[in-house]
C-alpha cells in the first residue's frame, strides 16, 4: 500500500511563521503600547487636576479666598492649606503617577486676596494645553521627558 501524507513542508511553515510575524510587528506598531501609556498618565493628571482644583473651590467656598501660593511650585502651600491646616478638604494630595514630574498651584492676588488660581501639570504625549492661563503665569517649565504643559482652567 501506497500512503501519502499530507502535510506541510518546512518551507510552507517558515513562509507563515514570517507572515505571521511580520503582521503582528505592523500591529504593534500601529498600537503603540508606550504611548497608550503615556496618554493613561496623562489622563490621571488631569484627574488629579479635577480633584485639587474641586478641593480649592470648597476651601474658597468657605473661605472666600483661595489658598495663597507663597513660591513658584506652591504645592507644598497647598498641602499645607487643604490637608494640614484645613483638614476635610483632601486628605491625601494627589501625586504625579511619574515621581520626576509634579504639579504645580499658583493663586492671582487681586487686592490682597486670592482670587483665582493656576493648577498645571506636566504631560507625556500631548502638547500645550493651557486652557487661557497666560504664559508669564505658568508655574512650570516643560521638564525632561515631558512634551507639554496641561494648565486645568481657572473658574475665574
Amino acid at each position: 500500500m501506497n500512503f501519502k501524507k499530507l502535510s506541510f513542508t518546512l518551507i510552507e511553515l517558515m513562509i507563515v511563521v514570517g507572515i505571521v510575524g511580520i503582521l503582528s510587528g505592523i500591529v504593534m506598531a500601529v498600537i503603540n503600547p508606550v504611548n497608550l501609556q503615556q496618554k493613561a498618565r496623562d489622563a490621571n493628571r488631569k484627574k488629579d487636576l479635577a480633584v485639587i482644583a474641586s478641593a480649592l473651590e470648597q476651601y474658597y467656598a468657605d473661605n472666600n479666598v483661595y489658598p495663597i501660593s507663597y513660591s513658584g511650585s506652591g504645592i507644598p502651600d497647598l498641602e499645607y492649606a487643604l490637608v494640614t491646616r484645613a483638614p476635610g478638604y483632601l486628605t491625601t494630595l494627589p501625586h504625579d503617577p511619574v515621581s520626576d514630574f509634579s504639579y504645580c498651584y499658583y493663586s492671582t492676588l487681586v487686592d490682597s486676596d486670592s482670587q483665582s488660581f493656576y493648577l498645571c501639570s506636566a504631560l507625556e504625549s500631548e502638547l500645550n494645553q493651557l486652557n487661557g492661563v497666560p504664559p508669564d503665569k505658568l508655574c512650570m517649565s516643560v521638564p525632561a521627558g515631558a512634551t507639554g504643559i496641561y494648565c486645568h482652567p481657572s473658574p475665574f
